[in-house]
């Protein structure tokens, strides 16, 4: 099956030909907010990769809220259901609406079947992704965990099982660094916990995201006259990396920057780095322990530096990598799924390659061919 693949940001919407496992064609479009500009833009895409003749194609949604554990069949009714959870993630579902309706206009006969990031976390248990917050907020509002890059993680977790069948059976953390950022407890391929929370917002330091931080700062800006709306941008577009170095989100540019003696890169990263650790050790309570350690997305696959630092803070845990191994063929495009682990750890450590792509397509032929 030939699965044409949407996976829209903010303001971008990259896009792909998924067909029989291999990605073809991988492109990024400006997520134009004009309808007429985005067909267009499609349009000339599909057309330059004969993307028209696809089977299915298949949206990454970033929130399914409480209604979607599951990949579904996009219909009017589900687009509503879409839009009534705006509010869990505004930056994110805004472009995800656009591109569906997009799709559904410039290929009005091709099946769309929405996949979702949060779908893979369903598994996590109430004493996990309840908050201890009055019931009315859980109940009413919905505030819970729910987690995300989860199809990252299910790719991870099918791979793992080629790779390591062993790994995927144990007590394993993955950890999914790139822009955005998060790490998985993953045990017989299910999550058991994982960083992210209500919001994207949550859990590890990313390229423009703080992360975790004291819910009373909050207060405390809004209480010194700052607007909830500035406050909401600067946590979402002026924070993490760039927020502490001042100057960039891209890692590759924070951390040229440290090496050269830029002393806010360097304590950028070190910030990154140790909240990276810290939400492994902590995950390893959920598993009852740490047997496998995985590295994946633009920082994990291709920063042997930011690899190596985690690693050391979690020697405590049998953590210990082999320098060789976690430096050769780093390289972008170069990087291939492997070990980098020692002999003697007690930990296998792997880096394997994000694939989303690879979940939503396989989301895709679900939907479509129930008997696949």
């Amino acid at each position: 099956m030939r699965v044409l693949v949407a996976n829209p940001g903010s303001s971008t919407l990259k896009l792909s030909i998924c067909d029989e496992g291999q990605t073809l064609s991988p492109h990024t479009i400006e997520l134009h907010d004009d309808p007429d500009l985005l067909d267009r833009a499609l349009s000339e895409w599909l057309d330059s990769r004969d993307g028209h003749n696809a089977d299915g194609c298949g949206v990454r949604v970033v929130h399914g809220g409480s209604s979607f554990h599951a990949p579904v069949r996009v219909t009017n009714q589900v687009v509503e259901a879409l839009r009534a959870l705006r509010d869990l993630a505004p930056l994110h579902m805004e472009g995800t609406l656009r591109t569906i309706s997009s799709i559904r206009r410039v290929l009005p006969n091709l099946p769309v079947v929405a996949s979702f990031d949060t779908a893979f976390h369903h598994t996590i248990l109430p004493e996990t992704f309840r908050y201890a917050v009055p019931d009315s907020w859980f109940c009413d509002r919905g505030v819970r965990k729910y987690g995300f890059h989860g199809l990252s993680y299910a790719y991870l977790a099918h791979r793992l099982q080629e790779l390591a069948p062993a790994a995927i059976s144990s007590r394993t953390v993955a950890l999914h660094l790139g822009n955005g950022a998060s790490a998985c407890a993953i045990r017989d391929g299910q999550s058991i916990n994982t960083t992210m929370g209500m919001t994207p917002m949550d859990g590890l330091v990313m390229g423009t995201r703080a992360g975790s931080i004291d819910p009373g700062i909050l207060f405390y800006l809004l209480r010194t006259g700052i607007p909830a709306t500035t406050i909401e941008d600067d946590l979402n577009h002026h924070s993490g990396l760039k927020g502490v170095s001042g100057f960039d989100s891209d890692y590759r540019a924070v951390d040229t920057a440290a090496r050269e003696g830029n002393q806010n890169a360097r304590m950028a990263i070190r910030i990154a780095v140790r909240r990276a650790a810290e939400s492994v050790a902590s995950l390893a309570v959920s598993l009852g322990g740490l047997s496998c350690l995985v590295f994946s997305g633009g920082i994990g696959e291709h920063a042997p530096g930011f690899r190596e630092d985690v690693c050391r803070q979690l020697e405590f845990l049998g953590v210990l990598i082999d320098p060789e191994k976690n430096r050769a063929n780093t390289s972008h495009g170069g990087n291939h799924d492997r070990t980098i682990s020692r002999e003697d750890s007690r930990v296998s450590v792997w880096i394997v390659e994000a694939r989303e792509d690879w979940t939503i397509s396989e989301d895709v032929r679900k939907i479509l061919t129930p008997s696949h």
